[in-house]
């Protein structure tokens, strides 16, 4: 009973101190209250309000950025294959270049494999690029690329070509008329040809197949031409629907003519449909496009071009890997376009048409040349590569169409028509869409136009004969103005890449010379010295030199000096006509 006893005053005891730790821990030892422990505290049988949490503002997408960037293959986004969207943001050195470091993000990437596809050595396909500026929605370009390798065709097949023309009327549009002829000459019992097929913007197994060729249609021309009766039924003749293309569109047709022995022949042709495509309000350029071993590589830059008021300016410090002169030469017979090195070495012809090729321009990048070629005895706009490969026609004009220059940026090319008695300017994307005319002088010419280095503005010669001068507009041929005061008939201008110094022809009865003048007219400075039938002055990428053409003794040579006139060196002495030189310079 004791022990029961002694255990129960224990346990009270410990039970006191106990407790008695308790209030000491809840009253002496009490943390601090703060403010935030107040309004976290929570009263049972008290209704408690949520605690706001703190919104983080999203960043507000800018609608005049391109926010997608899709690439189709061999047809548009109603025709062609869709091989993704591209990266976009990527650092594009071309932008930075032409534009400046606000714009060197611009660049976009595509790489796709296509492990189901393959690409033909040397065949030709179209890749188109779509931009999405939620502002104004779609725009897109159109390239083409020539897969590596040689074709492997069957030359004993001939194949003409004789429908579409190279310009659908709105009329016929829904019933566009496709025509020709095919035989194949290892065959004299018959036509030896199997069956055609035509594809549209790409080649087979990529292109859209156009309904089926009817072939054997009569042909008794075809016959007589070869006299053979058994290739009296080598035509083919039939209409498609192109009421979807899109208006000013270019495409392409590519025509297939198999032989009964199984090899084949394939030849394209290029048709626009009539009116004008939609002004883009993307300025997009395609750097590199790759087809090869079932992949692909695109890659390029797209901008808003309402956010591109001017370029930048090019440094003069540029290191170069190409130092060429590109320039028209008759001294094989016709017209042909030639380059040389700045030293006259290595000189190689570029053009062999049978026709007349002159007036060279070289792009900004120094990787094609715009031309004009006289096909069918009027001129048209012709590109190549700077080595002369992969030529296309970029214009199908019933009039004269002339003396190409490029803007700074590579995206539209500028050019002289003479029509209705006078010369007048245009504009065409470099792609061949979308030409446009920018001058409207009546019995005034406006020609001979160049594009200021960096600047959206054009410089060119005005006026009646005898009675030039020189002014500068905008691309849209708008905010016109008179360049310089002096009287003087002053003609076929060239500005610096820097935009500080304008060269051009002052004619002063039979003869001509070289001046150069600062950009705002003053500072007039011959630099042809003794020669005096001169003109086509241009000025080199690097402001380093001025070459330009001098006439003597019924031929025509090429000069090249310093930009002050000094050390003035014959680069041909030919007794032909070298003439319209241009420089093209190369980054590496």
């Amino acid at each position: 009973m004791r022990t029961v006893t002694v255990i129960i005053i224990v346990l009270s005891i410990a039970a006191v101190i106990l407790f008695g730790f308790i209030i000491l821990r809840y009253t002496i030892f009490k943390p601090p209250s703060t403010a935030e422990s107040e309004q976290t505290d929570i009263t049972i049988g008290e209704e408690s309000e949520p605690v706001a949490k703190e919104e983080v503002p999203q960043e507000e997408q800018d609608l005049e950025k391109i926010s997608t960037i899709e690439v189709y293959l061999d047809g548009d986004r109603n025709n062609g294959i869709f091989l993704g969207e591209a990266a976009y943001g990527m650092t594009s050195k071309e932008a930075f270049t032409f534009y400046g470091e606000n714009f060197s993000d611009t660049g976009f990437f595509l790489a796709k494999e296509m492990e189901d596809c393959t690409f033909e050595p040397g065949s030709t396909h179209y890749i188109y690029i779509y931009t999405l500026i939620p502002e104004y929605g779609w725009d897109y370009v159109r390239r083409k690329v020539v897969v590596h390798g040689e074709t492997d065709f069957d030359e004993s097949i001939k194949l003409s070509i004789e429908d579409p023309s190279p310009t659908i009327k709105e009329a016929d549009k829904s019933s566009i008329k496709v025509s020709g002829w095919s035989v194949d000459l290892d065959y004299l019992d018959s036509t030896g040809i199997d069956k055609m097929e035509i594809y549209l913007n790409g080649p087979r197994s990529f292109g859209k197949s156009i309904n089926e060729v009817n072939y054997g249609t009569e042909r008794p021309d075809v016959a007589n031409a070869f006299a053979n009766a058994n290739y009296a039924n080598s035509g083919y003749s039939f209409h498609f629907d192109g009421s979807k293309l899109e208006d000013g569109s270019e495409n392409t047709l590519y025509f297939y003519s198999y032989s009964t022995s199984g090899t084949y022949l394939l030849d394209t042709v290029n048709f626009k449909m009539e009116g004008e495509k939609e002004e883009s309000n993307a300025i997009i350029s395609v750097a590199e496009a790759n087809l090869d071993n079932h992949s692909i590589e695109i890659s390029g830059w797209a901008i808003n071009k309402n956010k591109t008021l001017e370029g930048k300016h090019r440094s003069l410090d540029v290191e170069y890997s190409t130092k060429k002169i590109v320039f028209t030469s008759n001294r094989n017979g016709n017209k042909d376009i030639f380059s040389m090195n700045l030293d006259s070495s290595e000189l190689t012809q570029l053009t062999d048409y049978p026709g007349n090729d002159n007036y060279p321009a070289v792009s900004p990048d120094g990787k094609k040349i715009a031309y004009t070629s006289d096909i069918n005895g009027i001129w048209q706009l012709m590109v190549m590569n700077w080595d002369g490969t992969d030529k296309t026609q970029l214009t199908y004009n019933s009039f004269k169409s002339g003396y190409p220059t490029w803007s700074f940026d590579g995206i539209f090319i500028f050019f002289e028509v003479y029509q209705d008695g006078d010369w007048e300017i245009y504009r065409i994307n470099s792609d061949g869409s979308n030409i446009k005319r920018l001058t409207f002088n009546q019995g005034i010419s406006d020609w001979h136009p160049c594009c200021h280095p960096f600047q959206k503005r054009v410089i060119y010669e005005s006026g009646n004969i005898g009675n030039e001068d020189l002014y500068s507009m905008d691309y849209y041929g708008k905010n016109k103005e008179i360049i310089s005061s002096i009287n003087a008939r002053k003609r076929v201008p060239a500005i610096s890449i820097d935009g500080k110094i304008i060269v051009f022809a002052i004619y002063e009865g039979d003869n001509s010379f070289i001046y150069t003048m600062d950009s705002n007219g003053e500072n007039l400075i011959n630099i042809s010295g003794p020669l005096t039938k001169c003109c086509h002055p241009c000025i080199s990428p690097d402001n380093a030199y001025i070459a330009f053409d001098n006439a003597n003794d019924g031929q025509e040579d090429l000069y090249i000096t310093n930009l002050d006139g000094s050390n003035l060196t014959s680069l041909t002495n030919d007794p032909s006509i070298d003439k319209d030189p241009v420089f093209m310079y190369q980054v590496p």
